[in-house]
């Protein structure tokens, strides 16, 4: 028995038991407990379910939203994760930086320039000055000043939990204080952790890994000669995905079946410039986004998670299914 449902037991007891007007009042507090009952299951649920969708392929495609779904909102803003909550999009990627006096904050460059009001290096900077700045509209650029603000990765940790997966990309060396953030502010089930570099280098600087949910990236040059050989150098820790940066369309599939003999995700990033362009998949979906996941791909990130959602609603494609724990 939940909480909740303690709660309405208690209600009821006291219903037996009680003068009648004020069993009335309490009666009628019972009839509340009724009626979101369902709502409240399906809420509590959420959290593990989260957990299943990382954990492993479930049969479905995974939606990442590159730097939140910041058209209409701003990149790397709260409003872009919650925008993403609201559309029913998996996950979103956050860029982490420090600020001089150490504050961890959402912020993609080194400099404030492209998506702030403010100017230069945010490591010049404390906490204090870049919490009065102003994020600009988008992706920033020549974009209006809007009232938002740069975020903490506290903040975006407690907007996100038990609501969607983060996908953390941390531009500097920060690992303590981003674990010990994520032990106060968020659940270390719902966050993937990813590095571009040799296994022996990464146990090197987070030995925890093992115990996380990691993602290595890795590169068609250096994988196209031995494919099976790099992906199985991983193996000691059981990553729960693995970012492929394709560069051939030819070479897409050649390392789906070494990535679902290990249960784990194929992710490759759709955004513009690479041979899979999210330009190219505004006006022709099925020749980017659906050869992807023809291919075996079944974690597309984006700059269009809205417009990916959709598609991915309307063809309903068929997906791998595997369990970690199988």
């Amino acid at each position: 028995m939940n909480q909740f449902q303690h709660f309405c037991a208690r209600i009821l007891r006291v219903c037996s038991r009680t003068p009648a007007l004020f069993a009335l009042i309490m009666c009628m507090a019972l009839s509340a407990c009724m009626q979101p009952a369902s709502g409240f299951s399906a809420v509590s649920a959420r959290p593990a379910e989260l957990e299943r969708r990382l954990a492993g392929p479930d049969g479905s495609v995974m939606v990442v939203a590159h730097r939140g779904c910041w058209r209409g909102t701003s990149e790397n803003s709260v409003d872009a994760i919650e925008a993403c909550i609201a559309a029913g999009v998996d996950m979103v990627e956050l860029d982490v930086r420090a600020t001089r006096d150490g504050q961890l904050v959402l912020l993609h460059d080194t400099t404030l320039d492209r998506t702030t009001n403010g100017s230069g290096p945010l490591d010049q900077m404390d906490w204090a000055e870049v919490r009065q700045l102003h994020l600009r509209e988008g992706k920033g650029g020549d974009a209006a000043i809007t009232q938002r603000r740069v975020p903490t990765l506290a903040q975006a940790l407690a907007v996100a939990r038990d609501r969607i997966l983060i996908n953390l990309d941390a531009k500097v060396e920060l690992t303590d204080a981003v674990l010990a953030l994520i032990a106060e502010h968020g659940d270390m089930d719902q966050i993937l952790f990813k590095a571009e570099a040799p296994l022996a280098e990464v146990l090197n600087k987070a030995p925890w890994v093992g115990e996380v949910n990691f993602q290595p990236i890795l590169r068609e040059p250096y994988l196209a000669d031995d494919p099976d050989g790099y992906i199985a150098s991983y193996d000691p820790i059981r990553p729960v995905s693995f970012e492929i940066d394709v560069k051939t369309r030819a070479f897409t599939p050649v390392v789906t079946p070494l990535i679902r003999q290990r249960c784990a995700r194929y992710w490759v990033n759709s955004l513009a410039g690479r041979i899979y362009d999210d330009e190219e998949a505004v006006t022709d979906p099925d020749r980017v986004w659906g050869a992807l996941v023809a291919q075996g791909v079944d974690a597309i990130q984006t700059d269009y998670p809205l417009r990916l959602r959709a598609y991915l609603d309307g063809v309903e494609p068929p997906g791998f299914r595997c369990s970690q724990g199988g």
